[in-house]
């Protein structure tokens, strides 16, 4: 069976001043995404290592709205992320993800090694490790182009996102009247932000790469 494993790490964690703190957001953090994402999730998102965390999930179509969701809320902090499909060769522990071992996390960790080797300039956070190299590779060059684009944002255009997030929203099609209301500007304004950040191609091409590597994880469970 094919899974989705997920390997996290704080960026330059020991120059955050108040450590404790920070571990504890995260710690909450993880908690109610443990919570709002359990159907996904075979072994729920844990702490292993001083400042990182891993998890692994079912194959789904929300894997980078939650690390989007962890990664907003988590803000000034920022937060590499290492993706990797495969299967896995020992029980896993559906408590804490911790103990379990296999070709999921091994490639998840080759993704959070390449991120943290290839970054694009700090500004790219974020890696796939696919059996298939080259969607792998299709993957990621779609993935860099969401990070360049989120580069650019200014607050007040992280703002829009966060709130599709709020409102369970991941997706280019939704209501801008709706939006400018909850966001408590005009639709007018509402129009120029989205224009100026590019959102709704950031979020096009999230979908793309998503549907990029669930294509790719049941092409390789039929060969399993």
């Amino acid at each position: 069976m094919m899974y989705v494993a997920l390997i996290g790490d704080v960026i330059e964690s020991k120059k955050i001043q108040d450590r404790a703190q920070a571990q504890q957001k995260l710690l909450q953090l993880m908690k109610e995404l443990n919570q709002q994402y359990h159907k996904y999730l075979v072994s729920p998102f844990t702490v292993t290592a001083g400042d990182e965390f891993q998890a692994l999930f079912l194959p789904n179509s929300d894997m980078f709205q939650i690390m989007d969701q962890l990664s907003m809320a988590f803000a000034p902090y920022e937060i590499r992320f290492g993706i990797g499909a495969g299967d896995m060769i020992t029980e896993i522990n559906k408590e804490q993800s911790i103990g379990s071992d296999g070709p999921a996390y091994w490639l998840a960790r080759e993704a959070i090694n390449y991120v943290h080797d290839k970054n694009d300039y700090g500004i790219n956070h974020i890696s796939v490790s696919l059996a298939d190299e080259e969607v792998g590779q299709t993957i990621n060059a779609i993935l860099a182009a969401c990070s360049f684009i989120q580069s650019k944002w200014t607050d007040i255009q992280y703002d829009v996102l966060k709130q599709l997030l709020a409102e369970n929203i991941y997706d280019e099609t939704f209501s801008h009247k709706e939006m400018a209301k909850l966001l408590g500007i005009t639709p007018s304004a509402f129009n120029k932000r989205i224009k100026a950040s590019g959102l709704k191609i950031y979020l096009r091409n999230k979908r793309v790469a998503m549907n990029l590597m669930l294509n790719a994880i049941e092409k390789e469970e039929k060969h399993v």
